[in-house]
């Protein structure tokens, strides 16, 4: 099939994606699908996915289309990764600036990102990043920053990067800070709560309770 950005490429049968994620299933298994189209995403909703990475870039922001699958998707208690700033990078090398408004470009995205926020369905961040774009670490910092640009909360934000990846992957030994749990932890300097860039500011790194060194 046709994907969003104009390129030909094969995508799972309706029939592949069913068998499989029931095979996953029996087998205590997550199923994550990868779809960047709103045709896709059905596919993956209609195989009984527990999560999608990407959300739809091929529906205009405002399209009603976009905002009935955004509720199904909370209806099925579907997750999404949202990679946001993915669709930045590549809509930067790949379009010119007066066509970034169309579908398949970042916008897109966004629009996607606004319609499931609004229906309530779990959001989870995530760049895609690739040896290319968005770079690894920093890409993360940048997607925060988008999240909130698309209306979440800068607490939204840190959930989605902590907190609900730990819940929705079955990482109970992490994901916060109580006892017990594993002290992965980040300092920064500021108030992430209130300025999500404050988690670019960071003073130490703590894994698994070790201070780590500083380069």
């Amino acid at each position: 099939m046709t994907g969003s950005h104009g390129a030909d490429l094969p995508a799972t049968t309706p029939d592949v994606a069913t068998a499989l994620t029931e095979a996953a299933h029996d087998a205590g298994l997550r199923v994550v699908a990868h779809a960047i189209t709103a045709a896709e995403v059905g596919i993956a909703l209609d195989a009984g996915a527990d999560g999608l990475a990407h959300v739809w870039t091929d529906l205009a922001p405002g399209d009603p289309a976009s905002r009935r699958l955004a509720e199904r998707v909370r209806a099925q208690g579907v997750f999404v990764v949202t990679t946001l700033a993915y669709f930045e990078a590549i809509t930067a090398q790949h379009v010119e600036t007066a066509d970034r408004a169309r579908p398949g470009s970042s916008a897109g995205a966004t629009g996607a990102l606004r319609d499931l926020h609004r229906a309530g369905v779990a959001l989870l961040a995530g760049t895609d990043a690739t040896p290319f774009a968005p770079a690894h670490g920093a890409g993360l910092h940048r997607e925060l920053e988008l999240l909130t640009e698309a209306g979440l909360s800068a607490e939204e934000a840190l959930a989605a990067a902590t907190g609900l990846p730990a819940r929705h992957f079955g990482l109970d030994d992490r994901g916060r800070i109580a006892p017990g749990l594993r002290a992965d932890l980040v300092l920064v300097e500021g108030d992430p709560t209130r300025d999500i860039t404050a988690t670019g500011a960071i003073v130490d790194v703590w894994r698994r309770g070790v201070r780590q060194t500083r380069r």
